[in-house]
């Protein structure tokens, strides 16, 4: 009888079909948790718009108006980070001091993504609110919204 020896350990095949598992396997997860990711900042700018528009239809309450601001300003930005009574000025900075009872926004939140922005531009009967989502959301499609008093609605146009 011939002696066969036991082959110890794996083939240099098994080991690259095990690898190209567990890449192929970790390639999906990080799909989709970017993808997961994206949603969450998502859900984020739907909630901060929504709570930005409160805190304007508590000021128009107050105010008999929006606050105006003809040119496009970022909300969320250095300049524009609270919302106090037209008497402080709107849409101010932090550092702006205005009456407790004058404020109906202490901190405005900024886009989850540095290159996106919140950008408002407001009469005294109106505003809007452009902001842009990444995924299909609770709104609708990826793209552009314009919030308003009433509603919030997709730009059309820039799909």
């Amino acid at each position: 009888m011939k002696n066969i020896k036991k082959q110890q350990g794996f083939s240099i095949i098994e080991l690259l079909i095990v690898i190209a598992i567990i890449v192929l396997l970790a390639g999906i997860s990080v799909i989709a948790l970017n993808s997961q990711q994206a949603k969450a900042r998502d859900a984020k700018r739907i909630n901060d718009i929504r709570q930005i528009r409160t805190a304007l239809e508590f000021y128009s309450s107050d105010e008999a108006q929006y606050p105006v601001e003809a040119k496009p300003i970022v909300l969320g930005s250095k300049e524009k980070e609270k919302l106090c009574n037209k008497a402080s000025g709107g849409f101010t900075s932090l550092e702006t001091e205005c009456a407790a009872e004058a404020i109906y926004m202490a901190k405005i939140s900024q886009d989850p993504q540095n290159n996106e922005q919140y950008i408002y531009t407001g009469t005294a009967k109106g505003y809007d609110i452009t902001f842009k989502t990444e995924k299909d959301s609770s709104l609708g499609v990826a793209g552009v919204y314009h919030a308003h008093s009433d509603i919030i609605d997709q730009s059309l146009g820039n799909r």
